[in-house]
């Protein structure tokens, strides 16, 4: 049987233990991540489309996300990473209009805002809020007024959580929740067998081969998708971190790394012309998952 997700923050309890009351949610948990993963692949298009992310314009994105969320059967699951994942994608979406906007201060504090509700889901998500300062240092120049922004929109949505934990005489245990991420490590060896990583034998090259690719070419993009590569290569060492922070449950983390990596794996197979080994490397990645969820399991 699949791992039951963990749930470490008190807002995703309360919204877990509420779906689970309802006996109609209950049954349609696996539809409802099957249905909020397939809105986030096409959320992932939408943004490598409207801004020339890739060499062009291609669906590649968001089948490669559907396909990292979907490596191990406790993926299926709805869990709070996947929920909180939904953010992290919207947070980049506003990231990525920084370069050349007239009012960035405003894109800044939605992105914090949007990181703010994805903490209330998974408080290992905190890490990110360093992705948000740096991204602004790429995509415009350090100003003080935004790193501001960025904490006060981070703080916002807890602060309406904690009165309504208050209102409700909760709030000592939602203060305490805290403590979990200020003490625990974000840098954990994950509790991965053999049999689980042959499939990263095959995307760790693919990863390695794009990044060379995007190297190589990326003086020839325009400087608005240079900047907008770097923060996704940026969001990727986020995303690794993510995956550590869950140690045993890295499966779940797995839902943030996807979102860089799949931009990656797409502009692999986008750009290569080795067809039949593109071929190859797409029917092993598919041999891995089949053997992950009928055999394995």
């Amino acid at each position: 049987m699949p791992a039951e997700p963990v749930l470490h923050t008190p807002f995703a309890e309360l919204l877990f233990n509420w779906l689970k009351s309802h006996q109609l949610f209950t049954f349609q948990l696996p539809v409802m991540a099957t249905v909020l993963l397939f809105l986030q692949a096409l959320l992932i298009n939408y943004i490598t489309g409207s801004h020339d992310i890739l060499y062009k314009g291609s669906v590649m994105p968001g089948l490669f996300f559907v396909l990292l969320n979907s490596i191990y059967p406790e993926q299926l699951l709805l869990s709070p990473q996947l929920l909180a994942n939904t953010f992290i994608i919207l947070l980049l979406h506003r990231l990525c209009y920084l370069y050349e906007s007239d009012r960035p201060l405003f894109l800044v504090f939605d992105a914090a805002i949007l990181l703010g509700i994805g903490l209330l889901l998974d408080y290992d998500l905190i890490i990110y809020l360093f992705f948000i300062l740096l991204s602004v240092l790429f995509m415009t120049a350090f100003n003080l007024r935004y790193w501001l922004a960025a904490i006060f929109g981070i703080i916002i949505p807890s602060y309406f959580l904690g009165v309504y934990f208050f209102l409700t005489d909760q709030l000592g245990d939602f203060l305490i929740s805290f403590q979990y991420s200020i003490s625990k490590s974000y840098l954990n060896p994950i509790g991965i067998t053999w049999i689980e990583s042959l499939i990263w034998f095959i995307i760790i090259p693919i990863f390695v081969f794009s990044t060379l690719s995007l190297q190589l070419n990326f003086l020839r993009n325009k400087v608005k998708t240079r900047r907008i590569q770097v923060i996704i290569l940026l969001l990727q060492v986020f995303g690794v971190i993510s995956v550590l922070a869950q140690n045993q449950m890295y499966v779940f983390g797995l839902a943030f790394l996807s979102v860089s990596l799949s931009v990656i794996m797409a502009n692999y197979f986008i750009r290569s012309k080795r067809k039949l080994l593109k071929d190859i490397l797409f029917l092993l990645l598919l041999i891995c998952m089949m053997y992950y969820h009928f055999i394995r399991a």
